[in-house]
């Protein structure tokens, strides 16, 4: 008979995302991952596979809950063109001052691993289609509702949102300089004018 498992799958699961997404694949082993886990590797192995098959798990657990939290803004009540600020001006305020400089896990896996991954690349292809359907949910709903002008493609501003973000994350991993990232976030929120 099997032994119970005596740890929270989804809390482990948590950990080695963070361990992921601080050092990238490639620098991450498997020593990490059991310290950082606080489980032993036969359990490690038992629950999640080998560390691709963890790796994948835990892009997969990005996307669910840093992704949506992310987003999240744009399901609030109010202004979608505020909520898009919102989100570009919390990206860009995460990283300075000491903060978060670990960008995106996704974007990081598409610069790491992506090329020869069919499976990470999926997973990042999703991920990105995600951000782009959100902003265009939202600027389907801001075009309606005479918040953007009429001659806009919602789409076409989902896509360059999604885009303008992505670049906005990858600058904020590399300057600490708050006035050139809220020169990003300006420019970038002209194309809503």
């Amino acid at each position: 008979m099997a032994r119970p498992k005596e740890f929270d799958e989804e809390i482990v699961l948590q950990k080695a995302m963070m361990v992921f997404w601080e050092k990238g694949y490639e620098s991450t082993t498997m020593q990490d991952l059991v310290d950082a886990m606080g489980i032993n590797r036969g359990s490690l192995y038992a629950t999640f596979g080998d560390k691709r098959a963890l790796y994948l798990r835990a892009l997969d657990h990005f996307a669910e809950n840093q992704m949506s939290a992310v987003l999240a803004p744009l399901s609030a009540v109010g202004s979608k063109r505020a909520a898009i600020r919102r989100i570009f001006v919390e990206a860009a305020n995460s990283v300075t001052s000491g903060g978060d400089k670990r960008g995106c896990m996704m974007y990081n896996a598409a610069i790491e691993i992506c090329p020869g991954d069919r499976d990470v690349s999926a997973r990042i292809a999703n991920g990105l289609k995600r951000i782009e359907f959100s902003f265009h949910q939202a600027l389907l709903e801001a075009w309606s509702k005479g918040e953007i002008s009429k001659d806009k493609d919602p789409l076409a501003l989902a896509r360059t949102l999604a885009n303008s973000l992505n670049g906005l994350r990858v600058m904020g991993r590399i300057y600490d300089d708050k006035s050139m990232l809220d020169d990003i976030v300006n420019t970038s929120l002209t194309v809503l004018e």
